[in-house]
């Protein structure tokens, strides 16, 4: 189940023109390999404007997406109010061998606005509601485990917000570039995680679910991508080339060859010497 009960009001449906939501079973990894550097198109995801529709959204075959493009010409978000600036507009994710990938779209900045902080990325292992992981957006771009966080401070029902304390894992790759699509006040951010880094949350079954959660510090707008798969595995490394037994003898047979040549010089200038 989810961490909450849903909070879209009924007539919210009506409002969003352009809305769809994508909870998928993706066994097979991305058409292409995923670069961490804030443009999206080895996604398969290229955001433009409003008008261009759905498919602009829409990602490689193997990838889990939510998407929820509000109308920039409506307020109204849920929970809260603001358009465009707060629109929490589409998460992705997607493994590729021994990495997960995330990526986040909206209208909000990482650099922040109108007085209002960008959330940390939260990641709830067993969609329990216990986020038990975290990524700073800002600043060092660190993996926390059992992160305390705060809540939003208008809306607090769109909790998690930010961690307050946890336990640094270290880096990960994140990926980031203000200009790329600010022309459609679009925002784009992209982290890379290796899985190992998850410990026994992300090995203890073959199953995984996992809800992933992003907000601002006003809790305008929300999203959640909740993702159940099962875990890939990564290859096993190729074993190294075994010479036939022919290449074998041939290979000792070459080295005698100088063995053979050298022996008797080597001999003669014994006895010169001597």
């Amino acid at each position: 189940t989810s961490h909450r009960p849903s909070r879209m009001p009924a007539g919210r449906a009506f409002l969003l023109t352009a809305a769809v939501f994508v909870w998928a079973v993706a066994a097979q990894p991305a058409w292409a390999v995923i670069t961490v550097d804030g443009a999206l198109a080895d996604w398969g995801v290229t955001p433009g404007p409003f008008s261009a529709g759905l498919s602009q959204w829409t990602p490689s075959a193997g990838i889990s997406f939510i998407q929820e493009d509000q109308n920039p010409a409506l307020s109204f978000l849920g929970p809260g109010f603001g358009g465009q600036l707060y629109d929490v507009e589409a998460i992705y994710f997607t493994q590729q061998s021994n990495m997960a990938f995330f990526a986040v779209v909206s209208g909000f900045p990482l650099a922040g606005a109108q007085g209002h902080m960008p959330g940390d990325f939260a990641i709830d292992f067993g969609s329990n509601g216990s986020y038990d992981f975290g990524v700073k957006t800002t600043g060092t771009h660190l993996l926390y485990k059992n992160p305390t966080w705060n809540v939003p401070t208008v809306w607090p029902v769109s909790a998690p917000f930010m961690m307050t304390s946890g336990t640094s894992l270290g880096a990960v790759q994140f990926g980031y570039q203000p200009s790329l699509y600010a022309s459609n006040a679009h925002y784009a951010w992209e982290i890379g995680i290796p899985t190992s880094l998850f410990g026994s949350s992300w090995t203890a079954s073959g199953t995984l679910d996992m809800t992933l959660h992003w907000t601002m510090a006003c809790g305008n707008d929300e999203l959640d991508l909740r993702v159940r798969q099962t875990i890939v595995p990564p290859p096993p490394p190729s074993p190294p080339a075994i010479p036939e037994p022919s290449g074998l003898l041939l290979f000792g047979l070459g080295l005698l060859g100088p063995a053979a040549a050298v022996r008797p010089s080597r001999l003669l200038r014994l006895r010169r010497s001597a």
